[in-house]
């Protein structure tokens, strides 16, 4: 075999051997998808910690209800969709926003977020 050859074998090799190593890493490297209760508590932590006191929160909320048995609190998820979407309709004088109104979380978000406290 010429030289030529022997380098164009040689670097086809190399570059065959390179590109499977790099999808390889890749494909090992990439993250795992979050599911909707960690999606909900990300949620949670930006949006209901500096009221809320609740597993996995790095502030201590003391305005509002503690996130605790949550499920065995609200085991109707409507109920308390219809709280985070807007409180007001079912306690006009809460003093918590109306995230789903104002449009600080959308439906898909609202539904991590109880995912997320019915873990609590």
């Amino acid at each position: 075999m010429s030289e030529i050859l022997r380098n164009y074998f040689r670097s086809g090799i190399c570059l065959s051997l390179s590109i499977f190593l790099l999808s390889f890493t890749v494909l090992a490297t990439a993250e795992k998808p979050m599911s909707t209760v960690e999606k909900g508590h990300l949620l949670a932590k930006k949006l209901c910690q500096a009221c809320h006191v609740f597993n996995g929160a790095t502030q201590a909320g003391t305005v509002a209800p503690p996130f605790a048995s949550m499920k065995t609190r609200f085991p109707d998820r409507k109920k308390i969709r219809n709280i985070i979407y807007d409180a007001k309709v079912s306690n006009p004088d809460t003093m918590m926003p109306p995230f789903g109104r104002h449009g600080f979380v959308n439906e898909v978000e609202i539904n991590h977020i109880i995912d997320f406290l019915y873990t609590q």
